[in-house]
C-alpha cells in the first residue's frame, strides 16, 4: 500500500495522500504536519459519506473534487468502504494526478483486501513505519543525514542548478516518510532524487557524486 501511495505522494503539487479504510478503521497516509489520525479519520468518515448517499440516490458517484482558495482535495472510490483522498495545491498537474491515480485504483483495491484479510499485520506495520521515521527538521540534525545532505545538495545543484536546496528539502522529507533514516537506505533515495532530475546523462552524474555515501 505504502509503494502505491508514494507513486502518486511525488508528483509534483500532491501536499499529503491517504487512505481511508472502514471494517477495519485503517488509515494509511502520508501527509503534512498537523493532519493527525483523527482528523483524517473525521475526514474520510465524512467523504465516504458523499459517496454514499450518491449510491441510495442510484448515482454511480466514483469521484469527488473540492475547491478551496489555497487548496484542491481530489477523492477516488477505490471500493466498498475504501477511498483514496489526494491534498492538492491549486497549480498542481490534475491531469496527471488524475491519469496517475485511476491507473493504481486497481492494485490499492487489491491492496485493501490484503488488509481487511489480515488487519493485526496492516496494524502492526503502520506502526513500525511511524516508529522508525523522523522529520526533516530533526533528521537534518542527526547522522548519518547530517554529513549525507551537503553532499547530495552539492550534486543536485551541479545537475539542476541553484533549486537543489529547496528540492533537498522536499525530497528526503518524502523519503523519511517511508522508514528510518539509515544509511542502508540511501540507494532508494538516491533512486528519488534520479527521478527529479529526469536526464540520465546528468543522473549518472549525480550517482558518481554521491556514491561515497552508500553502503558497500
Amino acid at each position: 500500500m505504502d509503494e502505491l501511495l508514494q507513486e502518486i505522494k511525488v508528483l509534483p503539487g500532491v501536499v499529503g495522500i491517504f487512505v481511508s479504510v472502514d471494517k477495519p478503521d485503517i488509515i494509511f497516509s502520508y501527509v503534512p504536519d498537523g493532519y493527525d489520525h483523527e482528523t483524517l479519520k473525521q475526514m474520510g468518515g465524512s467523504l465516504q459519506r458523499i459517496i454514499k448517499m450518491n449510491a441510495s440516490c442510484r448515482l454511480s458517484v466514483n469521484s469527488v473534487e473540492m475547491r478551496f482558495p489555497d487548496a484542491m482535495v481530489l477523492v477516488k472510490h477505490i471500493c466498498e468502504g475504501a477511498l483514496l483522498v489526494m491534498l492538492c495545491e491549486t497549480e498542481a498537474n490534475f491531469s496527471l494526478i488524475n491519469m496517475t491515480s485511476n491507473m493504481l485504483l486497481g492494485e490499492l483495491a487489491m491492496g485493501v483486501e490484503k488488509v481487511r484479510a489480515d488487519p493485526d499485520a496492516a496494524l502492526r506495520a503502520i506502526s513500525a513505519k511511524k516508529a522508525g521515521s523522523m522529520d526533516f527538521a530533526q533528521a537534518q540534525n542527526e547522522e548519518p543525514l547530517k554529513s549525507a545532505i551537503p553532499v547530495f545538495q552539492d550534486a543536485l545543484a551541479r545537475a539542476i542548478g541553484p533549486i537543489a536546496a529547496m528540492l533537498v528539502k522536499e525530497i528526503v522529507g518524502k523519503w523519511l516518510q517511508g522508514g528510518g533514516c539509515g544509511q542502508e537506505r540511501f540507494p532508494e533515495l538516491v533512486d528519488l532524487f534520479c527521478q527529479e532530475i529526469g536526464d540520465v546523462p546528468l543522473e549518472k552524474e549525480f550517482r558518481a557524486g554521491t556514491a561515497r555515501l552508500l553502503l558497500r
